[in-house]
This record gives structure tokens, sequence and C-alpha cells, in this order.
């Protein structure tokens, strides 16, 4: 980014330091954690850097352009126990969100059967131009940028892992208004697939970014007593022997706020806007929370996304993927092996080449990913 940019920010929120390096950023003694919200083939790079550097880690998904990048991240933080190396998915701090796992651990539906999740939204595409976001090999699509807070939230709420997938990927429109030039869109815009958990639920997702001024979500769970559906930012439920649905946690009443003055054609969804604010209070509740400096209280960031968590999703990412090119179900620990190196890794992380160790498939695909001792 330009320097100017990073000036006008810095002016704007009162912060005394400003650089457009990041490595200049790292070596800055007061900073104690990165957030790293940029394109996803960048991810890795910047995480495993920061990490080395001292800095705690809060990464958005998707967490990584590569399984081998994945990899790196979770090796690198495990090499760093009292760091946090955490993904960001505000959706798992929303009310409706909080109380759908209580309900659904409480037995309110019953055993999971039959999951639905369908996510309409405007078009990916940057109405300024071509972005990262057309572009496949640096992460872009509607499966990377939607699809990865969706899938980690169902094992999030429902505590099961996707044992199986099967998908259709597809890139509609190859070109788009404001997009010129020789280079064409190669992201998804459109994508359905079904998910096989490992304790009998299958869910079927549906992904369409071909509703330009629209953003509309829901999160259904239906089980053998009754149903959990979020829509926007409100829970309903209902029991099988109950004849109306009933309104179990109404949302916060937000209105999207805009990305920039100028881009305000798009605007972030209420849930992320929502879901964002509340991480940010758990986070600083749990570095107030803790004795010292760097330390932080494990206690108040349970619900947070590790980067276990992230590599685990990306893995049925990758599944689902290779499902849409193969035309079949898809096993996910199966697909969910060390892939190619990311080209724009300036260097590696142990050196350049060099590949990550892989994680023993147990931790990865087996259990649920246990937490590191922060204190």
């Amino acid at each position: 980014k330009k320097l100017e940019t990073a000036e006008q920010v810095a002016n704007d929120l009162g912060i005394p330091f400003r650089t457009n390096s990041f490595i200049e950023f790292l070596l800055k003694s007061e900073v104690d954690a990165v957030c790293i919200v940029a394109p996803p083939h960048t991810h890795a790079e910047m995480a495993v850097k920061a990490l080395s550097a001292g800095k705690h880690v809060f990464c958005q998904l998707p967490m990584a352009l590569t399984q081998s990048d994945a990899i790196q991240m979770v090796t690198t933080a495990q090499y760093y126990p009292r760091l946090l190396g955490l993904c960001h998915n505000p959706l798992r701090f929303i009310p409706a969100v909080v109380r759908m796992k209580e309900l659904v651990k409480e037995g309110y539906c019953g055993a999971l059967m039959v999951g639905e999740v369908v996510v309409r939204r405007g078009p990916l595409v940057h109405p300024k131009g071509y972005t990262w976001i057309c572009d496949k090999t640096m992460g872009g699509g509607l499966l990377n940028s939607v699809g990865s807070y969706i899938i980690d939230l169902l094992v999030h709420i429902t505590s099961q892992r996707v044992a199986e997938v099967n998908g259709s990927v597809n890139t509609m429109f190859s070109h788009a208004p404001g997009v010129e030039g020789y280079r064409a869109i190669t992201s998804d815009d459109f994508c359905t697939f079904s998910l096989r958990c490992d304790r009998g639920l299958s869910v079927a997702v549906t992904l369409n970014a071909h509703l330009p001024h629209h953003y509309s979500q829901e999160f259904m769970l239906i089980g053998e007593k009754g149903r959990l559906a979020i829509r926007g930012n409100d829970l309903y439920g209902q029991s099988h022997s109950d004849p109306r649905e009933r309104l179990l946690v109404r949302g916060d009443d937000l209105v999207g706020k805009m990305q920039s003055e100028l881009d305000a054609a798009v605007s972030v969804p209420t849930q992320f806007v929502t879901g964002t604010e509340r991480a940010v209070e758990v986070l600083r509740s749990a570095y107030e929370s803790a004795p010292a400096r760097l330390q932080v209280d494990p206690t108040q960031v349970e619900d947070s996304a590790t980067f276990e968590d992230g590599m685990y999703v990306y893995a049925v990412v990758d599944a689902i993927m290779k499902s849409s090119k193969v035309g079949r179900w898809q096993d996910v620990a199966q697909a969910a092996k060390d892939g190619e190196r990311n080209p724009f890794w300036t260097s590696g992380g142990g050196g350049e080449g060099e590949r990550a160790s892989p994680m023993p498939p147990r931790t990865v695909f087996g259990t649920m990913p246990t937490r590191p001792t922060l204190s």
C-alpha cells in the first residue's frame, strides 16, 4: 500500500507510527500483535515472519493459499506456544451463533441429521477494477472468501468433522464491467457443495455471487427433535412438536458499514460488522486480564479459531476444489496432502525452497485440536 494511505489512516486514528513496510513494522518493539487482513497469497509469509518476531498473529480466513503454507503457519505457531496464532472468523462471535452452539450442545435439535446453508451476495469483483479477488491463484473466489467462514462455522457449532465432500465450483463470468485489459477473471462466483460429517450430519451449501447490492445468509441445522436457523443476525428455533417457529435471539440492528467512500456500492454484511466488534472486545479482555505484557488469558479466546482450525478448513476447501475437477466425492483426509509451494513467497520460512514438516494426521484430521498453554 502507498505510504500516503498509511499516513491518512494513522492521522485519522491517532496512531503515532505509520509505514508501508511490513518488516519495519515488525521491528517496532512496542508492537505486540499483528492483524493480517490481506490477500490470501500473502498470509503465510506475513504470519511466519510476525511469529518469528515475537508477535501475536490474528489472520483472516482463508488462512493460506496452499496446504503447505497452512502447515508452515501451524508448525511456526507450535514453535512459539506462548504466542497466539488465531484465525479471525467474525461469525463465531455474533450472539445468534453463540446461542446456536449452546443449544446444539444442550440437545435442542437432538442428533443432527441435515444442514443447509445458502449465501447470496453481490459480485466479488471490485468496482475499481482487477484485484486479487479476480484471480484464483492469489486465493480469490467465493469458495475461499465466503466458503471458508461457513465451513469453520459448521465445525465450530456442531463439533463434527467433515469426512467427505462433493462440489461444483464455477466461474460463470470471466469478464465484468470495470475489469478491463487482457486478464480474465479466473476466480469462482457460484459454487455448491455437499458435506458428509463423521457423526452422520449431511450439509448442502450454496454460494451465489450474482445478486448486486444484496447480501443474505441462512444457516440451518435439523435434528431428530427440532431445527435451528440463523437468518441475518437472528436465531430461530422450532421443535418438531411445535407448530410454529420462534425467535430465540434478535441480533444487533446494525446498518452495513461502507468499505470506503470510493466504494460506496459495496457494504460489509452486518454479521461481519457485529462479529468483528465482539471479537475485538474478546481480544482486549484477554490482554487486560493477563498479568504481564505479551501474555494472554487463554480462557478468553477459547471460541476463537486456531491456526489448526484454519488448516483444517483449508483442507476441506481443497477437497471441494478437487471434487469439482474430478466430478466425484473426495475424502478430506486423503485429499489434504502437502501441495505445491506458494510461488508468491519471497523466501521460505526455513530457507529458500524448504518445505515444512507435515503435521501428524491425528492432530489435523482426527480429534478436535487442543489449544496451547499461553500463561
